[in-house]
């Protein structure tokens, strides 16, 4: 016969044994944040960005719309100050603005590679590839999370020192870049469908 101290204990025993595996599922990190964005297939947004150099005299804002249709589309059109459109298919480049159309693929440049990786590779859930260019550290809850890329390697690093990606949930809410050459931007961004 069991006493009641011993049944207790099994008690808590089983307590604790019950509530792991629930903890375990509840926890949050960067594994979890990856997995949530991979989930978006498409989206489309509006962006105001503001962008800050040792050249300009004065700060110049940008606004566009932003789309993007995993795992490999995504089109940056620039309405104001001037009409630009990056467009990203696959790994080919198309820039087309006032100087003309360029088109280019990402493995030319690896600053171009980085720069890129970091958006598409955060937008598809892609960690190892982000992981190649970045060191990635995350803070912050599923409710408000940001998301913080160091660059690695000597191409990388002479041209960026850090993006720091913030989001709600799986959808990202701003772009922070900071280049080597002292330049800023920040990118805001909200769903299309915001009013």
């Amino acid at each position: 016969m069991i006493s009641g101290l011993k049944l207790r204990r099994v008690f808590v025993v089983l307590c604790l044994l019950a509530a792991s595996p629930a903890q375990a599922q509840t926890a949050w990190g960067l594994p979890q944040l990856m997995q949530s964005l991979a989930q978006t297939p498409s989206g489309s947004a509006n962006f105001t960005e503001r962008q800050t150099s040792p050249v300009l005299s004065a700060p110049l804002t940008s606004t566009g719309t932003l789309s993007f249709i995993a795992p490999n589309y995504l089109r940056k059109t620039t309405n104001a100050p001037a009409q630009e459109v990056f467009t990203l298919d696959h790994d080919q480049v198309t820039l087309t603005g006032g100087s003309g159309t360029h088109v280019f693929q990402i493995n030319q440049d690896p600053r171009i590679a980085g720069m890129v990786e970091a958006i598409r590779s955060t937008l598809t859930g892609d960690l190892p590839t982000l992981q190649q260019y970045y060191t990635v550290t995350l803070s912050g809850d599923s409710s408000n999370w940001q998301l913080h890329l160091l660059p690695k390697g000597d191409a990388l690093t002479r041209f960026l020192r850090a993006v720091t990606i913030t989001g709600v949930a799986n959808h990202i809410t701003s772009i922070d870049t900071a280049s080597a050459d002292g330049s800023d931007s920040r990118m805001n961004i909200t769903p299309a469908d915001a009013p």
